[in-house]
């Protein structure tokens, strides 16, 4: 089809030559001659608003194409990597990259694919027809285009690297945006509007000066190609009415060229469009090259993992240092927990606890061997089956901006997920008497009764909507709802008060014939309060990211070790 636009576009200026020609010759008696030049003149207009369409969508809509499945890919991607990653990369970055990157491969495919492909078409047909009208005009009139065609290569440098920097200051934009909307609450609560506004403008600043020197460029290269045209159409006016004058050439070959060449000068000025679009786009897949090639740096996998029931966990002598780290922050860690039992987590802030929860979840990946489901290394399994054995709830839980029903329900809010992970129990995603039943177990009923809407009520942006109790205790009734047979808990129970605390407590307990099924889960609760780890059947006592105590409740009081003194200082608060 681009072909086909570009041969018709060559075509119409030499029929207007040739009936200028016939005309000038023949005088009136042209006209019946020249009848046929004017219906094919007629036909080949239509004929090139037909093509022309048809080559911009067989190049726009790939365009899209392509942009949609490299978001997706960008994104499937960004969900493999690991927590090191997201430390050494920022958000806004990421967030850059997955927006205005893709945009630019677009335009790439898209606008640049069909002026390139253009470009490569039209010259070559339009020097074709000129060389075949006057070889001699065709070459007077390539003279000014070949400097403006050398001037735009050392154009093309600059603006290339002027891109690149812009394209990374663009994300240093969006990080610092990005930073100051989740950081508003704190920033309103100091009164800190103008050192925000301060920062954001430093950063707007200098992006807006690096594309100001952008538009300088382009404005002054994008008229030299078509000025350079200019000067060439002048030349061949010049040259060609003197010939016309006094060598006889058909005034048909002058009115040809002249068509000819302004339509090559049009193809031309746009080439500094292509260029924008080419520079953007080839930076935008580097960026994205590099992403991409990121790796997981996650291990081999050789095993398979499908638990129908509670897990016998195993820590073999776990030792865990962070990829920045200088010292072990977790090492020793010897524990066993059988089937169904339950083991507690103690320690101060700062000893462990929470980092042995992420390497349990495989956050951070663990030593060969150091962490065990049913005599599996964890390291063997696929991370996605890995994580389908157990549920989780963060020290900080995360609630999306829609109801406290898909909060909850994770699976129900995305029917191809639901299809992937049905309930485990056999229940279907629109039951609700499961999700009552949750509910009431993470005492959040008496909440939504109070809530504008009830569980259709929209949490807001990472749950604003609700207090840090209830975000903990929709997190806690989210993990439940998905009933996997190995449950951990990250000091879930911070942000209630201690009568809340009670019942949430005696709910986890008496899970053996709650929501889990017929046995309990096995459980892993990590927390600063003694009360929640009374009813473990095994209490480890962490510091420094060791183990200094273990044993049940009563023999960590009887032994009078920190453990003991905790639980003293906290049964007087209590009372």
């Amino acid at each position: 089809m681009l072909f086909a636009t570009n041969w018709v576009v060559v075509r119409i200026p030499a029929i207007i030559g040739e009936a200028l020609t016939i005309l000038e010759r023949q005088g009136a008696q042209a006209l019946a001659n020249t009848r046929e030049l004017g219906v094919e003149l007629m036909v080949l207009g239509v004929v090139v608003i037909a093509v022309r369409s048809l080559s911009r969508i067989l190049f726009f809509n790939p365009g899209r194409d392509v942009e949609y499945r490299v978001g997706v890919d960008v994104f499937g991607h960004l969900l493999s990597l690991q927590r090191p990653f997201y430390m050494r990369r920022k958000v806004g970055e990421l967030v850059s990259i997955s927006s205005n990157d893709t945009t630019s491969v677009r335009l790439l495919v898209g606008f640049a694919g069909l002026q390139v492909c253009n470009v490569a078409v039209a010259i070559p047909m339009h020097l074709y027809q000129m060389a075949v009208t006057d070889w001699q005009l065709t070459l007077w009139c390539l003279i000014p285009v070949m400097f403006g065609a050398i001037y735009m290569r050392f154009t093309v440098k600059r603006f290339f690297a002027m891109v690149r920097d812009g394209m990374q200051l663009l994300a240093g934009l969006s990080d610092r945006i990005l930073e100051i909307y989740s950081g508003i609450g704190t920033v309103r609560s100091h009164a800190a509007e103008a050192a925000a506004f301060e920062r954001f403008d430093a950063s707007n600043r200098e992006y807006l000066a690096l594309q100001l020197r952008v538009a300088k460029i382009r404005a002054f290269s994008m008229p030299i190609l078509g000025f350079s045209g200019l000067v060439g159409t002048g030349i061949v006016l010049w040259v060609g009415s003197t010939r016309v004058v006094e060598d006889g050439m058909p005034v048909g070959h002058l009115a040809t060229f002249t068509a000819l060449l302004m339509s090559l000068v049009g193809i031309l000025t746009a080439l500094a469009w292509v260029l924008a679009a080419v520079s953007r786009g080839v930076v935008s897949l580097g960026r994205i090259d590099d992403l991409l090639q990121t790796p997981p740096n996650l291990p081999d996998e050789s095993s398979t993992l499908r638990l129908d029931s509670p897990p016998r966990l195993e820590l073999r002598d776990l030792e865990f240092t962070y990829p920045d780290g200088d010292e072990p922050a977790l090492q020793g860690i010897d524990i066993t927990v059988e089937a169904g039992q339950t083991l507690g987590i103690f320690g101060k802030t700062g000893s462990g606890k929470t980092t042995l929860v992420d390497v349990l979840t495989r956050v951070h990946t663990p030593p060969a061997g150091a962490v065990l489901l049913d005599g599996v290394d964890a390291r063997d399994v696929p991370l996605a089956d890995f994580r389908e054995t157990m549920a989780v709830v963060p020290q900080a839980p995360f609630l999306f901006s829609t109801t406290l029903r898909e909060n909850v329900r994770l699976e129900g809010a995305n029917p191809y997920q639901a299809a992937r992970n049905p309930p485990r129990d056999g229940t279907s995603v629109g039951d609700d008497a499961r999700l009552d039943e949750v509910l009431t177990a993470a005492c959040l009923w008496d909440d939504v009764h109070q809530l504008p809407e009830g569980l259709d009520t929209v949490v807001g942006e990472r749950g604003v909507m609700l207090s840090g109790g209830q975000r903990q205790r929709a997190a806690l009734a989210r993990a439940l709802y998905r009933s996997r047979p190995l449950l951990l808990l990250d000091d879930v129970l911070s942000a209630v008060d201690q009568g809340t605390e009670a019942r949430m407590v005696d709910a986890i307990r008496n899970l053996r014939g709650g929501v889990a099924g017929s046995m309990a889960p096995t459980t892993v609760i990590v927390s600063h309060r003694t009360s929640v780890l009374e009813h473990a059947d095994e209490i480890v006592v962490l510091e420094a990211g060791r183990i200094v105590e273990r044993g049940t409740h009563a023999e960590l009081i009887a032994k009078g070790g920190e453990y003991a003194e905790t639980h003293e200082h906290q049964g007087g608060e209590g009372a």
